[in-house]
């Protein structure tokens, strides 16, 4: 999963008068880049990687209450490097980094969508861990909690006044690398890549408050975890990107890179994830990826693609896949508070031709509005 929310808007500025691409462009020594052949290891991948100028960790999931109720969150943490490793005072380790983090809650029922973003660069009131998982920003976390047994994180966070969430999410299948081996080009440039590895299938569990009632609800989560220093080439104007998670245990993850003139980019990518988190690839292009319904944000003007058609080669097999992507609520844009920058980042529900749903998801569409805010990971 990707992001282009670097451009801090005046509130923030009132608080650190340089902007963040600024803060990220200054660093006088070169990043490390995402490059083949790198050897994960955990606990210590699940965590902060300091010497990379970006990186996040992103999780998404659909809840159920009350067997009917519907929900879909998302929380996404980021780590953005104002200054490399090699220029940091030893005093002052620790806060060179900017925290960046959003959250949000859809209730389909209600058609209710809450969103919320923060930016912090105190070590005390954000941070993001080396050696293994573990994030904060204010009251919002997400850590491992379990040594013995089935891979488990928590998260915890809140959304204005409105909503809380307290989840655990367990691995219910092996950790998914894209790309070669975890090493995802998103462009002609070598450097146009990151590290990137997915928990597809997390059980997940736990309590939502909402408006004073509190939910006991269960579901299924998905969670990326992104490392890099330049996933864009100049070339790139944006990117649509789906998480599948199907009714017949397997999932699917597509990334359509974007050129000036809205076509996919030649390293748009899709990969079908089998049920032992094997991920088998293939080029993405516009013949795959039909737009079938538009919708324009009352608030930002933007004009999102939120419903999609596809049509992909099976994996290791003859034939095609058919499906239709449907959001559950048009309204689930990220208006960019803290950013300036809006995105749509929506619950979904999949359909096969003969309208029976198959499975479930989450797509972002970046690059529709302001496009100053991609420059800082170009």
């Amino acid at each position: 999963m990707m992001k282009s929310l670097w451009t801090i808007c005046k509130p923030v500025l009132v608080l650190w008068p340089l902007t963040l691409q600024h803060h990220i462009h200054a660093q006088q020594q070169s990043p490390r880049i995402a490059e083949r052949g790198y050897q994960f290891a955990f606990p210590r991948d699940y965590g902060s990687h300091p010497g990379f100028k970006i990186e996040w960790w992103y999780v998404t999931g659909h809840l159920k209450a009350n067997g009917s109720q519907r929900f879909g969150f998302q929380a996404t943490f980021f780590r953005i490097a104002t200054e490399s490793p090699g220029n940091r005072a030893p005093e002052a380790s620790g806060y060179q980094d900017l925290h960046l983090a959003h959250m949000a809650l859809m209730d389909m029922d209600t058609s209710t969508f809450l969103h919320q973003e923060r930016l912090n660069r105190d070590k005390h009131a954000a941070h993001a861990r080396e050696g293994d998982l573990d994030l904060k920003n204010g009251n919002w976390t997400l850590r491992r909690i379990q040594e013995d047994g089935p891979i488990t994180f928590r998260l915890k966070g809140s959304i204005l006044a409105e909503a809380t969430l307290d989840l655990e999410l367990q691995a219910a299948k092996p950790m998914t690398f894209f790309g070669e081996n975890g090493y995802a080009r998103k462009g002609e440039k070598d450097s146009a890549a990151s590290y990137y590895m997915t928990f597809t299938r997390l059980k997940t569990h736990g309590k939502l408050q909402l408006k004073g009632i509190t939910w006991e609800v269960t579901g299924w989560s998905w969670m990326d975890h992104e490392i890099s220093s330049s996933q864009l080439s100049p070339n790139q104007a944006g990117w649509d990107w789906i998480s599948l998670r199907l009714d017949d245990g397997r999932d699917l993850m597509a990334y359509r890179m974007r050129n000036p003139q809205g076509e996919a980019d030649p390293f748009s990518t899709l990969a079908w994830i089998d049920q032992e988190g094997i991920a088998a690839h293939q080029p993405l292009t516009d013949t795959m990826w039909q737009i079938k319904r538009r919708w324009t944000s009352p608030t930002s003007g933007n004009t999102y693609p939120i419903e999609v058609q596809l049509n992909c080669p099976l994996p290791h097999q003859k034939g095609r896949w058919r499906a239709t992507v449907v959001p559950l609520l048009d309204h689930q844009e990220m208006l960019g508070t803290v950013s300036g920058i809006p995105y749509w980042e929506g619950a979904c529900d999949v359909f096969d031709p003969s309208g029976q749903r198959i499975g479930q998801g989450y797509m972002e569409l970046t690059g529709y509005g302001d496009q100053n805010g991609l420059d800082a990971i170009k």
